[in-house]
């Protein structure tokens, strides 16, 4: 026996093991330490997924689609749900994600349940999937969890809603880089994985648009770097054979869907269509927080870094992230876009830099603080969730301070609408059309719904708006159309402008017929309200 400062070792022909006190301490906590903070980056998901439980508007209309399909027994081509003016074909590009939301909903029998629990699969699958990639790519788990925050604050608040087809788009994306992943490899196998995914994507979400091109600027890199390599056009083109081989078959597999050939040209204008009315298609710098901002600098500053001190120019990395960047400067909304190819792309740069073996060192000096702190963080990230109560779908119908910024659903409306047994053309807000609908229909047809370029002319949106905002010619869109009653939300400021004219001139020709506080509903006074 011997000793060597504080450590006993009593067979020295089998190595020293370690037995003082403090360094199993130490061992200990880093044994715990993977599982404390897995714990509190699940939370922090579920807490961040649970910020948000008002029901997304475009789930309405989506799913009163394919209700309509089961109906019919073939897909509608164009639009029965209004009784205005709409496209001569519509092209419905998120008709799957309504039939996987009425599957889950009404074909279950769980309703509001089975959305919220799909959602949160969801989010899980992404962020686990994220989690894999970077450790299959030889990331360690320090970089992932110190990346993974600044991940989920750039996108998660925007993305992880209930639900919207653009969550299926994030998931196709998680897998489109393990399928690069895998073409890195030398494996080629992935391009029939990868027709089958364009298929599912693109009748689910035109973010298709994204996975296509992210996979092309991979094949550009690829056919750079060789060419940089090598001088030789001829060699630099056979290394990329498979890819164009993957480009014509993407091609083929967009048109495999119930619209056919129109649908390519519907994304080319969905697209290049402004939507200067909704706030998430704005710049970033216009309508996000100055932390928001700060924070997507931030993780710009990170990956130019790690670029920067990568031993070979990352020339896909660097493509993609540029691109995505700027989409999401362009477009809040496509923040998201950005958070996953970020937290997929970058942690691999930073794991063989300087900051990389900082943040290493960190992990390993202080693992029972972090391993204390992560636990911490996890249980008030349940707490968070709790206080939201991350399992039930909110559908607000009162308009409150709480509720400023979301939509406020017609419920009691609908309900006496129903009640009434009115069958009519409806006059709606943008953000209520779809409910109105998925509640009514058919007895109910309705002025607009959120489905925007999908069903209608370009300007019928902006009409809606300016008359909702009671702005000048308000009555003539109010006489434009076959309207025989108007949902008014009480904020909204034609509410009083119909109610002035109701008092003061007697020939107005409208009168209310319905009002519970939130809403109110104004009905022409010829009109017969019809038996169903």
């Amino acid at each position: 026996m011997f000793y060597q400062n504080s450590m006993i070792c009593y067979y020295p022909a089998d190595g020293c093991e370690i037995n003082s006190t403090a360094e199993r301490e130490v061992s200990g906590a880093q044994r715990f330490l993977p599982w404390s903070v897995g714990f509190a980056m699940l939370m922090t998901v579920l807490a961040i997924a649970s910020s948000y439980m008002v029901v997304d508007i475009d789930l309405f209309h989506e799913m009163a689609l394919f209700r309509q399909y089961l109906t019919d027994g073939r897909m509608p081509m164009t639009d029965d749900f209004a009784y205005t003016p709409t496209l001569e074909k519509v092209v419905h590009h998120e008709w799957g994600t309504g039939a996987v939301l009425y599957g889950v909903s009404v074909g279950t029998g769980w309703g509001a349940g089975g959305i919220v629990a799909l959602k949160h699969l969801l989010c899980f699958g992404i962020c686990v999937g994220c989690y894999v990639l970077a450790r299959r790519n030889g990331v360690s788990q320090s970089i992932i969890v110190a990346l993974g925050f600044v991940a989920l604050n750039l996108g998660g608040w925007m993305a992880f809603t209930n639900i919207r087809a653009q969550l299926f788009t994030l998931a196709f994306l998680v897998a489109l880089f393990f399928l690069i992943n895998l073409d890195r490899r030398g494996k080629q196998w992935w391009i029939w994985v990868w027709v089958a995914m364009v298929i599912a994507w693109g009748n689910m979400h035109a973010g298709v648009v994204s996975g296509i091109g992210i996979l092309a600027v991979y094949g550009i890199s690829r056919w750079v770097d060789v060419w940089v390599a090598t001088r030789s056009f001829r060699q630099s083109v056979v290394e990329v054979k498979h890819l164009l081989l993957a480009g014509f078959l993407t091609a083929v597999a967009i048109n495999i869907n119930p619209y056919g050939l129109d649908y390519v040209p519907y994304l080319i204008r969905a697209i290049r269509m402004e939507r200067p009315l909704i706030l998430e298609w704005s710049p970033i710098w216009k309508v996000a927080s100055f932390s928001s901002q700060m924070l997507f600098l931030f993780s710009i500053v990170v990956a130019v870094w790690g670029m920067y001190r990568a031993k070979t120019w990352p020339t896909f990395e660097a493509f993609v992230l540029l691109l995505t960047a700027y989409l999401a400067m362009k477009h809040l909304r496509h923040g998201s876009l950005y958070a996953v190819t970020w937290i997929c792309l970058v942690p691999p740069l930073i794991e063989r830099s300087e900051l990389g073996a900082a943040i290493g060192e960190l992990w390993q000096r202080h693992g029972k603080r972090i391993a204390v702190a992560s636990l911490a963080s996890g249980l008030v990230a349940i707490g968070c969730a709790m206080q939201t109560r991350f399992w039930e779908l909110r559908i607000p119908s009162e308009i409150s301070a709480e509720t400023q910024g979301t939509p406020i659903f017609p419920v009691g409306a609908v309900d006496f609408l129903r009640e009434r047994e009115f069958s009519g053309n409806l006059f709606v807000p943008f953000q209520t059309g779809a409910f109105v609908s998925w509640n009514l229909y058919p007895q109910v047809k309705v002025s607009l719904d959120s489905r925007y370029e999908v069903a209608y002319p370009d300007g019928a949106v902006e009409e809606n708006w300016k008359f909702y905002r009671a702005d000048e010619g308000w009555r003539a869109t109010l006489a434009k159309y076959d309207t025989h009653a108007v949902l008014v939300p009480r904020h909204e400021p034609v509410f009083d402008a119909i109610t002035r004219s109701i008092e003061s001139e007697a020939d107005f020709g409208w009168k209310q017929i319905y009002d519970d506080g939130n809403c109110a509903v104004f009905e022409r006074k010829e009109v017969v309200v019809a038996a169903r």
